[in-house]
């Protein structure tokens, strides 16, 4: 269902005033503590022989920066955030959020004298999605101000304020009924107003100041934010992640399929509607996730600010016992056909408790080009840390029946300088220390490597050595003791 929201133009309107407030709420929020991406991908452009705006912005994203920020500051339970000069493909049915200036409404055209129009994609009393969409047909500036004839263009920030405030969940106070007298950036039609009101701050109070708290996992020296990315396919071509709960006490992790927000990232072939499934080490299903926003826990996984930035992505907050775990990421099954794509699971250990996830394992298809197996971890807190990396794929038989035959391993940094590679492990220096820890593979065509870590972002890249493709492993053991 979509619900268009329109700023007019048709007429510049008188400022009204009358006591209280009556702001006027769409009857849709964002889920509790929800960080809200927008996506913007305005015109890079100014008017001809300007260097910026004449209230000193340089650009069309920068105004909307700053109309989302101005926004921030009174939002409680929900936040803004920006991709600024987004690479994302801009849809009105994708769960993102998009920002972009057209001379159409994807593919519809703007009404007489509208300047903008948000499309609002709710389930239930829930946002999914709220693009918003400017008028290129007409001429825009950034200024402060009665609006100005000699510039001979409207106030985009204004604009983008009004619009921007149906993404928060307000509704024009002016066409309520009964009809409201406010002076108010929300009113339906441009004015000479151009900051928000009371009367719109108001609104927002409203909406955000009541929700879950805001929580935090606890900083420690492990293995956190673990991450893999590979093509998911149907059959045993689904990606599998597994890993094990160690120590004496439970652990409490957020896990999340990601797949419609990765389009922002550059990758073309993303999964577009993922599914989780979370297992028990007898293959019994404990939790499953389609659209993380229908999950009962989702305020609490976005309390601790790990909400999926795509609406139809998913998420599970869970807390273990000491043990072995998989997680199933596929695509939900809608009918179209549309069954495989690049997806991401994510582990996130939040610490809250004496247990810790370790020995990340994650099973998936590797073929060529973009479509390797990456394995992406963070080393925490400040001291170094030994891990093992290993690249699995002919062990993988008889249970698979395309295993990744000669799989390489490469570990690098975060700013992608190779830190270790191997291809077959005996080859590698460590092998023998490898050996004496139990974490050889069971294949000499398989890969290991043996390093110590510095605290920061590493990813480990399994492909085949000799050009070819299928079903590969790629593993991560935390060396130091378990508590």
């Amino acid at each position: 269902m979509k619900t268009k929201l329109f700023l007019s133009i048709l007429a510049v309107a008188a400022s009204f005033a009358s006591p209280g407030f009556a702001f006027a709420p769409e009857g849709y929020t964002w889920t509790p503590n929800r960080t809200v991406l927008m996506h913007l991908s305005l015109p890079t452009g100014l008017p001809p022989g300007a260097s910026s705006f004449p209230d000193g912005a340089t650009s069309f994203n920068a105004v909307a920066e700053e109309a989302l920020n101005i926004w921030n500051q009174y939002l409680v339970h929900m936040k803004f955030a920006v991709d600024r000069n987004s690479i994302l493909p801009p849809s009105d049915t994708d769960g993102n959020t998009s920002v972009l200036m057209t001379k159409k409404i994807y593919g519809d055209d703007f009404g007489t004298g509208t300047l903008a129009v948000t499309l609002v994609t709710p389930r239930g009393s829930t946002f999914v999605e709220a693009d918003v969409v400017f008028n290129s047909n007409v001429a825009y500036s950034s200024y402060r101000g009665d609006y100005d004839p000699q510039i001979g263009a409207y106030d985009f920030r204004r604009v983008a304020l009004h619009e921007f405030g149906h993404v928060v969940g307000l509704d024009h106070p002016d066409q309520a009924n009964p009809k409201q007298t406010k002076i108010a950036i929300m009113n339906s039609h441009i004015s000479n107003v151009f900051e928000l009101q009371a009367d719109d701050i108001a609104g927002a109070h409203s909406l955000y100041d009541n929700g879950p708290p805001l929580l935090n996992g606890v900083p420690a020296s492990s293995l956190v934010n673990l991450s893999t990315r590979a093509f998911v396919g149907t059959g045993e071509n689904a990606v599998i992640g597994g890993f094990i709960v160690q120590g004496s006490q439970p652990a409490t992790v957020v896990l999340r399929g990601i797949g419609n927000s990765l389009p922002a990232l550059g990758i073309t072939d993303a999964l577009s509607d993922p599914v989780i499934e979370l297992h028990s080490s007898d293959g019994s299903t404990l939790q499953s996730s389609d659209d993380w926003i229908d999950d009962a826990n989702a305020s609490t996984i976005a309390s601790y600010h790990l909400d999926p930035t795509n609406s139809r992505e998913s998420a599970i907050i869970a807390t273990l016992n000491p043990g072995s775990y998989t997680v199933v990421l596929r695509s939900y099954d809608n009918g179209d056909g549309i069954l495989t794509g690049t997806g991401l699971i994510e582990l996130y250990d939040l610490h809250t408790t004496g247990g810790r996830a370790g020995n990340i394992a994650t099973r998936g298809q590797v073929t060529s080009g973009d479509r390797v197996l990456i394995g992406g971890f963070i080393v925490g807190g400040n001291q170094t840390k030994d891990v093992v990396v290993r690249a699995i794929g002919p062990s993988l038989a008889p249970q698979i029946s395309t295993p990744l035959s000669d799989p390489t391993v490469e570990l690098r940094d975060t700013a992608g300088n190779l830190v270790d590679s191997n291809n077959n492990w005996g080859d590698h220096p460590k092998a023998g220390l490898i050996q004496a820890e139990g974490l050889a593979p069971k294949q000499a065509a398989e890969s290991a490597l043996q390093v110590t870590l510095n605290p920061g972002s590493y990813t480990a890249i399994v492909r085949s050595a000799n050009g070819g493709t299928g079903v590969g492993l790629v593993e991560i053991y935390d060396l130091s003791p378990a508590p």
